[in-house]
């Protein structure tokens, strides 16, 4: 739990938080910056919602696995975009990455973290587990930001968009451990759930697993 809340500042969220700033630092003009963060924010809304819908019907595991994968590839070209030559066309495909990620990061790994959340910890601790873990997403996100705003200020790091490949990397690391540690638990009863991290059951066979009705553990 305490990874998956901190992993929401590792995958996107700081250029979905600062989209205005990006933009701006990404050769946009002021308006167009503006209105691109208008954009992104009502895009953020409805995919969001979208987010209900395909988190009920294909499950938490692939959309944050295989979203923070997608983050990661949009995270690493958006540093490719920032590395040519400065240009009209460097600065939209900035401008579009810079975009995708953050409206990304509200369709998977935002939303369906809090699902994640919800159902891993167990009911008797859940009020714990959850404050511990809420406080594990400051303790990452104080340090973040200062650094984000750094790597984007142009009198600081003055990084921009390759600022890309810094948390491509970091969102690299967040799949590997959602791949070896994140379980699938749509359609699971929170006993099931108890069942199967007693189990020790591996993340990826939580799928394949069958509990029975008269399981007790």
């Amino acid at each position: 739990m305490c990874g998956v809340y901190a992993a929401q500042n590792l995958t996107g969220n700081l250029i979905a938080n600062q989209a205005v700033y990006f933009f701006k630092q990404a050769g946009m003009g002021t308006d167009t910056a503006f209105a691109l963060g208008l954009i992104t924010s009502a895009l953020q809304m409805i995919f969001v919602m979208l987010s209900w819908i395909m988190t009920t019907y294909f499950g938490r595991r692939p959309l944050y696995v295989w979203g923070t994968f997608f983050n990661v590839v949009m995270l690493v070209s958006l540093g490719i975009a920032a590395s040519v030559p400065k240009s009209n066309a460097s600065s939209n495909a900035q401008a579009s990455f810079g975009l995708i990620v953050s409206v990304l990061f509200t369709f998977t790994a935002a939303p369906v973290s809090w699902v994640i959340i919800g159902e891993t910890s167990a009911v008797r601790l859940r009020p714990m587990t959850t404050g511990i873990g809420r406080a594990s997403y400051y303790i990452i996100e104080i340090p973040c930001i200062f650094l984000a705003s750094y790597m984007l200020n142009p009198t600081s790091g003055n990084l921009g968009g390759k600022s890309g490949y810094v948390w491509g990397g970091t969102a690299f690391i967040c799949f590997v451990l959602a791949y070896f540690f994140i379980p699938e638990m749509k359609g699971r009863s929170y006993r099931e759930i108890d069942i199967l991290f007693k189990r020790k059951v591996p993340a990826r066979q939580w799928s394949k697993t069958v509990i029975n009705p008269e399981d007790d553990e």
